[in-house]
């Protein structure tokens, strides 16, 4: 098949613009980018929570939905549902939050701190970044406070010191884990996320492969090294696994999209 080099500058754009849609159709935050906000803050003051006069100022539909709460015509189930419509995950997490406040379960905490550090991918504003990353940790450390064995809240924390400018504590803390748990999906996805921060191509792929060798089911891998493939200009292995990625979607609309997209390459090369 011929290099990636033969393309025009105007597919390698459509190619990576339609890369970006695929994850946004996922709803998947763009934490597998080298793009994440870093904090400014180290260690992370978990006292720290977003500011709804920042995203009231935004937008007039959000001002108005937040005083429809605050004025209790609303219940905190239906502001949820609203926020998530309006695709604003930042307002979900803190909502979600609120609703969750005096739950006892460690799980629960470990699912809105998750809800904090996905958000971080939708942020439009650097100013969105310390509150987020800070209420993720927050939650994640009230996880591991309830349960001291959720290995899975303690590599999230790790993570979010890694967005902090004291990364290495965070990486730090991975590395302990995997010497006795290396086979924890969410570590080696996580460990795959920051080695593409550093542009460790290979050590990502490696991660992101043996993620997949211990959970099939995360199909959202295919997509990820389609994408490091395709930066490594190695079409035939990009179109490779985003084929896998298709065939393993529900999504129809998707499906036809993803497919009509890689003929389009093909009858390109032709």
């Amino acid at each position: 098949m011929p290099d990636i080099k033969k393309i025009s500058p105007l597919q390698v754009l459509i190619i990576l613009i339609f890369f970006s849609i695929i994850i946004l159709l996922l709803f998947l935050p763009k934490s597998k980018s080298k793009e994440k906000p870093i904090l400014n803050v180290s260690p992370i003051d978990t006292s720290l929570i977003i500011d709804l006069n920042f995203y009231a100022q935004q937008k007039k539909d959000i001002d108005s939905v937040i005083k429809l709460y605050q004025n209790k015509k609303l219940s905190i189930d239906e502001i949820i549902t609203i926020f998530q419509k309006q695709r604003q995950p930042a307002l979900v997490a803190y909502f979600e939050e609120l609703k969750y406040l005096q739950s006892p379960i460690d799980t629960t905490w470990f699912y809105l701190g998750k809800n904090y550090y996905n958000a971080l991918g939708f942020i439009s504003n650097p100013s969105e970044a310390d509150p987020l990353i800070a209420s993720a940790a927050r939650c994640f450390n009230k996880a591991i406070l309830l349960n001291d064995k959720n290995t899975n809240a303690r590599i999230m924390l790790a993570s979010c010191y890694v967005q902090t400018n004291n990364p290495m504590l965070g990486v730090k803390i991975l590395k302990e884990i995997e010497k006795t748990d290396s086979n924890n999906v969410l570590l080696q996805t996580q460990l795959a996320e920051f080695s593409l921060r550093s542009n460790q191509l290979d050590k990502a792929i490696q991660r992101y492969q043996k993620a997949l060798q211990l959970d099939s089911t995360k199909i959202e891998i295919y997509a990820y090294l389609s994408e490091i493939y395709l930066q490594k200009k190695d079409t035939l292995q990009s179109l490779y696994f985003l084929r896998k990625f298709a065939a393993r979607i529900s999504d129809t609309t998707l499906k036809n999209s993803i497919n009509h997209y890689i003929s389009s390459i093909e009858n390109h090369k032709k």
